[in-house]
C-alpha cells in the first residue's frame, strides 16, 4: 500500500507540474509563418529626431488578432508611440506593428529581434520565431562647442554685412554733395588773317573812280590821290615833279593820270568841279589803258 500510494503522489506531482505547459500550448495559435521581419525608416537617424522601427508579420492562416508577439529590447531608445494594424486576405493574415522611437545620444544602436510564440501548424509543435536583428548608426547632435562657432561667425558676418551697408551710404552720400567739378575752359584759337588781297593797279583805278564820282570833293581828290600815288610806288611827301621822274615817260596815260589828280587836289575852289571831271576822265582812260 505504501508503493501506491507514493506512486500516485509522484504521478499528481508530474501532472501538477506539466499543467501549465499544457494549458500554455492550448493557448498559444496554430500558424504556418511565412516571413518575420523588423524594419526602420532610416538606416541613419540623428540623435533627438524621432523616427519609425516596423515589426511585420506574414501568416498563412486568417486570423482577426495575432497574439504572442514581443517587440524587440527598446532600452536604448525613448518610445514616444505605438500602432498595431492586422490586416486579413485570402492569401493569410499580415500583422504590422510601427514603434516610434528617438534616440538621445549618437553612435552604434544594437535593436534586438522581436518574438513570435506559436504552435507551427506544420508539426503541430510548439514554437518561438525570431524576427531580424537592426544595428544602426546614429548621427550625434552637433555639439555646444560647434553651435557656439557657428552662432558667433553668423553674428560676425552680420556685423561685417551692417558696416558695409554703412559704409556705402557714407560714400553715396559724399558723392552727393560733392560739387559738380568746373568746366575747363577751352582757349579760343582765334583763326589764321585771311591772306592780305592782292589788288590790281586797275581795281585800284576803279575804287578811285567810285569814290570820286560819289564824292565830288577836294577831300575826296585828296584820298584818291594818295592812293594812286601808293599804286605807282611813291610816299605822300613826295612831289608831283618826284613822282613822274619815277615814271615812265613812254606811259603817256599814267602821266597824265598823275597831272589830273594833283590838279583836283590842290587847285582853286572855282576850279574844282571842272578839275574832278578832268580826274575822273583820266582814271577811265586809265583803267581801259591798262585792262
Amino acid at each position: 500500500m505504501a508503493q501506491r500510494a507514493a506512486a500516485a503522489l509522484a504521478l499528481l506531482v508530474v501532472l501538477l507540474a506539466v499543467a501549465p505547459v499544457i494549458g500554455d500550448a492550448q493557448a498559444l495559435q496554430r500558424l504556418t509563418v511565412l516571413s518575420f521581419d523588423l524594419g526602420t525608416d532610416t538606416p541613419r537617424p540623428r540623435a533627438g529626431v524621432p523616427f519609425h522601427l516596423t515589426l511585420t508579420l506574414r501568416v498563412r492562416e486568417r486570423f482577426g488578432q495575432i497574439a504572442n508577439i514581443d517587440l524587440p529590447g527598446l532600452a536604448q531608445l525613448e518610445l514616444l508611440g505605438d500602432e498595431r494594424e492586422t490586416t486579413t486576405t485570402p492569401q493569410g493574415t499580415q500583422y504590422r506593428e510601427t514603434v516610434t522611437v528617438v534616440a538621445q545620444n549618437g553612435g552604434t544602436l544594437v535593436i534586438s529581434p522581436g518574438t513570435l510564440q506559436a504552435i507551427d501548424a506544420r508539426d503541430g509543435k510548439a514554437k518561438q520565431w525570431f524576427s531580424n536583428g537592426l544595428t544602426l548608426h546614429v548621427a550625434g547632435a552637433p555639439s555646444r562647442a560647434v553651435y557656439v562657432a557657428a552662432r558667433t561667425l553668423g553674428i560676425a558676418l552680420l556685423w561685417l554685412l551692417g558696416i558695409a551697408c554703412i559704409v556705402a551710404l557714407v560714400v553715396l552720400l559724399a558723392r552727393r554733395r560733392r560739387p559738380a567739378p568746373r568746366p575747363v575752359p577751352v582757349p579760343i584759337v582765334p583763326p589764321p588773317p585771311p591772306p592780305a588781297v592782292v589788288r590790281t593797279p586797275r581795281q585800284r583805278a576803279q575804287d578811285a573812280l567810285a569814290v570820286l564820282r560819289a564824292e565830288r570833293t577836294r577831300s575826296a581828290a585828296i584820298a584818291v590821290r594818295a592812293a594812286i600815288w601808293r599804286m605807282v610806288g611813291a610816299s605822300d611827301g613826295e612831289t608831283l615833279a618826284d613822282v613822274l621822274r619815277r615814271t615812265d615817260s613812254h606811259d603817256r596815260v599814267t602821266r597824265e593820270l598823275l597831272v589830273a589828280l594833283e590838279r583836283s587836289a590842290f587847285t582853286y575852289e572855282e576850279d574844282l568841279r571842272a578839275a574832278i571831271d578832268d580826274a575822273c576822265g583820266a582814271l577811265e582812260r586809265y583803267i581801259e589803258d591798262v585792262a
